[in-house]
This record gives C-alpha cells, structure tokens and sequence, in this order.
C-alpha cells in the first residue's frame, strides 16, 4: 500500500487551454480550437473550478437530488425516496431482461447472429463505463504531478504521464466526445427489435416504453454512464488503474487527430456567429503565429473530408427517412419531424449545461435587463440544488434523445446502393451516419456557442423548457438504480480505500483555499478603487 504524504503535488500540465475569449474563431483554427474550447468546463476565465469539488456536489447521492442530510428528512422524504430506488432498481431489470430475451430470439435489426449482438452490446456498455469514468476521473486528478502513483497505481501512473503532455486533455475530450455517441448508436443497433412481441401490452404503451428506445437508454444511462461517474468521482486514480483505460485513451486521440467531425463542426460555429449567434464576446483568431504551408494544406484537405463525410451521411438519412425505411413505425414526415425536434433538443441540452456550468459561479444581476430570459433561468438554476438535479436529468435525457434519433435513422431494408456488404456493414450498419451528423450538428457547435456567450444561449426561448423537463426528469427518480449498482460496486470488485479518499479531500481543501485567496484579492481590489473613486 502507497504511503500518505502530508500534501499533494499540485501544478498546472505541460499546456493549460485558454478561455472561450481567447481562443479564436478563424477558420484556420479548426479543429485545434474546438479542442480548447470544450475543456472550459472545468476552467473558464481563470475560475479554480476543481471537477471532483463539482461533481462531488453534481452526483453525490444527497447533494444530486438537491435533498436534505438523512437525518433532516421527514418520514414521506425517506418513504417517497425509497420507492425511488425500487421502482428505479425494478425498471431497469425488467428493460435488461427484456434486451436480453430480443437478443437471444435474433430480433435485433442488426444483420448478424444473436452471439454477435450479444458480444456487441456488452461491449458498448463497457466502452461507455471506461468513457464516461474517465472523463470524470481525468479532470479531476490532471492538475495533480502523478510521481506519487507511480508504483501503486502503474497504469493510472502511465495514462496521466501522457495526458499531461502538450493538449492531450483536449484531445481527449473531443476523441471521447464522438465514440460516446457512436457507442451508444451502435448499442441501438443492437437492442432495437421491430418484430418483437408486444406481450399483450397495448400498442400506443409499447411504442412509448420500448419502441422509442426507452429501454437501452435507461439501462445504458443507470449502469454504464452515471455509475462510472460515481466510481471515479470517489476514487479517481484506482478508476484509471484499471485494465484497458490506457487503450481507450488511444482511441480517443486517434480519432481526434483525423478531424472528420472537428472541422465541419467548426464552419458550422463560424456560420452561426456570423447570422444568428452574434455575440460582442466572440473574438477573431489572432494569427500572428507563423506557420507553414503544409499546416494550411493539411487543414484545408481536412476541411473538405470532414465536410464530404458528414454531408454524404447526412444525404443518406434524409433519404431514408424520406423513403419511409426508418425502424420506428411512423409515417416518414413524422419521423422527420422527430428527428429534427429531437436534434434541437440535443442542442439545447448540451449548450445548456456549458453555459450554466461557466455562468454558476458569477453574480447574473448585470444581465436581468439585457438577458431577462437568460436571467430568469439562472434564477432558477441557482435556486437550492437544482444545478445539481439539472446535470442528472440531462443525463438520461441525452442517452434517451439519441436513441430516439437512432430510432428514425436505423434503416434495416435501405439499398445498399451497390456496395459491397462488408463495406456497409462497417460504414453505414454499425451507425457511423447517425453518429457523426449528432456529434457535428447537435453536440460541438452548441457546446461552443454555450461557451462563448452563456447568457445570449441562455436567453432563448428554449433553454428554459430545456431545464424544467431536466428538473422533472430527475424528480421522477428514473436513475435511481445508478446508486444500488454503484453502491454494490463499491462493496465488491471497486472498493476505495481511505487514502484515496482522503487524498481527494485535501484536493478539495487545497481548491477551496486558492478559491478564496482569488475572492479575497477581487475583493480588495474592488475596495481599494471604490476608496479611490470616493477620494477624487
């Protein structure tokens, strides 16, 4: 067992990313920038916003909910709770039971045998259990020097050693970004089942609880998205020790560096800027840094692939929606008007949480008069814990909104247009269409226009819908079981040890100082010019 020590090496990376402002929006900066701009969730503007001092707050078990300490709660609470974990814990078996007998009969949509699915869905479920974990596992320890890990903790040692080099936390967030959502695409493929027996069940019930995707996105949501959060938040080096963390880092990189969803997700963000996201904050790439040639004949064909790639996809599921080969059993308009409201949804969902994560920290007075939507829905988000029960209910609603988006894009019986089956089967079967054009149309760009202006994101008439049905979504305790299954994790194969949490303690502790020495500074100095102005 590694040794305590009384304090915690703390320093910056190799390279620190800058802030919203700072980074450019020239075209040139493509894929580069976005890596940046992605990584404001844990610092924006010279904030100390520590993630295992947020996410301690955003998914501990009292403080996600936004209730009270056990021993404040009224008998209902604690009776109304309970039912929450039961009949969460219940829900969520009966959907594994279900995905596991449409396997085993051979009714999933994807062209292979029941063995394949079988494998395919476990693994999406393991991918989305290493990625969403060490996003949160990454952020918090990458200020941290990992020296002290390096015989205790060997591969969480060998992982951070690389990520703190030059921008591999950027790369990494933006590489984990795209196989999430293909992960999760692929896991449609695999659990969706057109010709299942409805049971008995009435129709229009069916279609809501199991056709629209409900069932994988509830399951891949309780055991494979928020449960990993938990584990890492708790324990962030034993999580990254584990076998295989360093492999899906790889991934991660790798992806990044092809820029196919980066770039045409960048001329999109450009596009909005310039026409219906005009913002005074939003500031022009300084290009005083020479570079050569080849950097702008590499971006340049870049641009292009990202650009034929994604359009090329995008051309497919229009067709087969239009066509009427989509697997959910509606009319091809109604599949293309689900699509589209569920597409801006996504949006809204993913810019909403970058712009009141950036804005929770400062006072939103200044805007009531400027911003009086984006005002009021601060109001509201500050209101007790609801920042906290927002994070968890757009956790669901996001796994759920792209399954739902899979349901109008998977098109089992579409031509295969004379290509080969191999070649269909790895580009177009296993959901690369449905992937990208979510990524590059839904997800980066509103995270970014989140990022640059919070409060004109927020001002719209959307986000504030956004956040009530996240608000009820979480009131309803339809994630509940995430708790038993991390809970009986923590008690069997990841239990923590006392170091490792008291080493996240005085992580907190040390933020939490450097915290008010920044709040202590500002507000001298504030004093000091108010004292000033008074004396002239």
């Amino acid at each position: 067992m590694a040794t305590k020590t009384s304090s915690i090496p703390y320093s910056k990376p190799a390279s620190s990313s800058t802030t919203g402002a700072e980074a450019g929006t020239g075209a040139g900066a493509g894929g580069v920038e976005i890596e940046f701009k992605l990584t404001q969730l844990r610092d924006h503007e010279g904030e100390l916003n520590h993630p295992i001092e947020e996410l301690e707050q955003s998914i501990g078990k009292d403080e996600i909910h936004g209730r009270k300490p056990s021993s404040q709660k009224t008998p209902f609470e604690i009776g109304a709770n309970y039912f929450k974990y039961i009949y969460s814990s219940c829900l969520t078996t009966l959907y594994i039971i279900l995905i596991m007998w449409g396997i085993w009969t051979g009714e999933a949509v994807l062209a292979t045998v029941p063995i394949v699915h079988f494998i395919i869905f476990i693994f999406c479920l393991i991918m989305v259990f290493y990625l969403e974990g060490l996003q949160v596992a990454v952020l918090a320890v990458e200020h941290i020097d990992p020296e002290s890990k390096k015989q205790s903790h060997p591969r969480s040692y060998q992982l951070m050693k690389k990520v703190r080099t030059g921008k591999n936390v950027d790369r990494f967030l933006v590489g984990r970004q795209f196989f999430t959502i293909f992960v999760m695409t692929l896991t449609a493929q695999v659990t969706t089942f057109p010709e299942l027996s409805t049971l008995g069940v009435p129709e229009v019930l069916w279609f809501i609880l199991v056709r629209t995707g409900f069932p994988a996105a509830l399951v891949v949501t309780t055991v494979a998205s928020l449960q990993p959060q938990l584990l890492a938040a708790k324990d962030p080096w034993k999580f990254m020790n584990m076998y295989g963390t360093n492999a899906v880092m790889e991934l991660c990189y790798g992806m990044e560096s092809t820029g196919i969803c980066t770039h045409f997700a960048w001329l999109l963000i450009n596009i909005c800027k310039a026409t219906v996201f005009r913002s005074p904050l939003a500031k022009t790439e300084d290009n005083t840094e020479d570079k050569k040639i080849f950097y702008y004949i590499g971006e340049g064909i870049k641009y292009l692939v990202s650009s034929f790639v994604v359009l090329s996809y995008f051309t497919l599921l229009m067709w087969g929606i239009w066509t009427g080969e989509a697997v959910l059993p509606v009319p091809g308009v109604v599949a293309f008007l689900l699509f589209v409201v569920a597409g801006v949804f996504l949006a809204h969902l993913e810019g909403l949480q970058v712009a009141i994560l950036v804005s929770e920290g400062k006072d939103p007075t200044p805007y009531a008069s400027t911003h009086p939507r984006g005002y009021k829905l601060m109001q509201l988000a500050l209101t007790e814990k609801n920042v906290r029960r927002f994070l968890v209910g757009r956790q669901f609603l996001v796994i759920f909104v792209v399954f739902l988006i899979n349901q109008c894009t998977i098109f089992p019986k579409i031509s295969h247009l004379g290509l080969p089956e191999v070649v269909w089967f790895v580009f177009v079967s296993l959901g690369f269409p449905t992937a990208i054009n979510i990524l590059c149309w839904c997800q980066l760009p509103a995270q970014i226009l989140g990022n640059t202006d919070p409060y004109l994101f927020m001002d719209r008439y959307g986000p504030t819908l956004t956040l009530y049905i996240c608000l009820f979504v979480e009131w309803t305790g339809l994630a509940h079981f995430s708790w038993v299954v991390s809970a009986f994790s923590r008690a069997t194969w990841f239990k923590i040890g006392p170091i490792g949490l008291q080493e996240v303690m005085e992580v907190k502790e040390e933020i939490k100082a450097k915290k008010n020495n920044v709040a202590q500074t500002v507000t001298g100095t504030e004093n000091g010019t108010s004292n000033m102005t008074q004396s002239v």
